[in-house]
């Protein structure tokens, strides 16, 4: 069976090397399927799902077919550009080459957000009553390690409002935040059930908002550099590795097609496509996105309100 990869990622194009790798089908779905190449996970999904960073789309029937025919361990090789998965009775090959790449690279704001923006986005989230939807218990340990992350970005703005008036920038407060979010990640990552554990999808959802908003150049303080950092150094083992790969990916400063485009909607403004655009990632996974909405909302000071 031949297959076209109607689009891939900047992020898997950089990283997979489609014209020598070897490995396996590593986990497969309903409608996607994770194929593990040289170290590089690659997610095969279809069309009518948002992009993943970590991968391609496929029409919607190819992808049906193709999940009836691998299964886990299936022995899986790219070369010069053509991806081939020897499953059962058939050997399906997907052209990558060709695909046109899509960014999904984050955005950063051109302007610090106003505080309107910020109020629209956490009313928004909720309204959909998040807490009482991820996959963690919502008790004391999840709401202060929810609020140590919201503490780093807002000392972030208050560091970005010093500089703006002249003042010194708030060194101790900063320093303090990094403590507590380091606190989080610690409590935070690989805990939960599943391929990815919904502590992992918290910290990713965050790193998304954190990026957007104050990675390194764009409004002034590095809290993404001082977050990714931290993570990095504690993550290799502490997860599964489809989580791993997302939060690696994350930490690059990627993230899956809806984020970006929520995030082009904060941007440009049009706050009447925000509500849809949380609502599409709200149905990814089982509690996946309720999970990352929940970070994703402390980066601009959601809690639980």
């Amino acid at each position: 069976m031949k297959l076209d990869a109607l689009y891939i990622s900047d992020y898997a194009a950089v990283n997979l090397d489609a014209f020598k790798a070897t490995g396996a089908v590593h986990s497969v779905f309903r409608t996607s399927l994770n194929v593990m190449l040289d170290g590089f996970l690659l997610h095969m999904g279809s069309a009518e799902a948002p992009l993943s960073c970590l991968g391609i789309t496929v029409a919607e029937q190819g992808a049906s077919a193709l999940v009836n025919l691998v299964e886990p361990g299936d022995r899986a090789m790219a070369r010069n550009g053509v991806l081939r998965l020897y499953g059962r009775g058939d050997v399906v090959e997907i052209d990558l080459i060709s695909a046109p790449i899509r960014c999904l690279s984050v955005p950063m704001a051109t302007v610090a957000p106003e505080g309107e923006t910020d109020i629209l986005v956490c009313r928004e989230l909720s309204e959909l009553s998040l807490p009482a939807r991820i996959g963690l218990p919502w008790d004391e340990r999840a709401a202060r390690s929810l609020a140590g992350l919201a503490r780093l970005s807002a000392a972030c703005r208050a560091a970005w409002d010093a500089g703006r008036m002249g003042a010194p920038v708030p060194r101790v407060r900063i320093d303090a935040a990094f403590r507590g979010a380091g606190s989080s990640i610690e409590h935070l990552l690989g805990r939960g059930l599943g391929l990815t554990p919904s502590g992992d999808d918290v910290l990713c959802g965050f790193g998304c908002g954190l990026c957007y908003l104050w990675r390194h150049g764009a409004l002034g303080c590095d809290a993404w550099g001082g977050y990714t950092s931290m993570l990095l150094d504690v993550l290799p083992g502490k997860t599964t590795a489809v989580s791993e790969a997302y939060l690696r990916a994350m930490c690059a400063g990627y993230a899956n097609e809806d984020y970006i485009e929520l995030l082009t909607s904060i941007e440009k403004g049009r706050t009447e496509e925000i509500s849809g655009r949380l609502e599409t990632i709200l149905s990814m996974g089982h509690t996946s996105g309720a999970d990352g909405l929940l970070g994703f909302g402390a980066a601009f000071g959601y809690i639980n309100m």
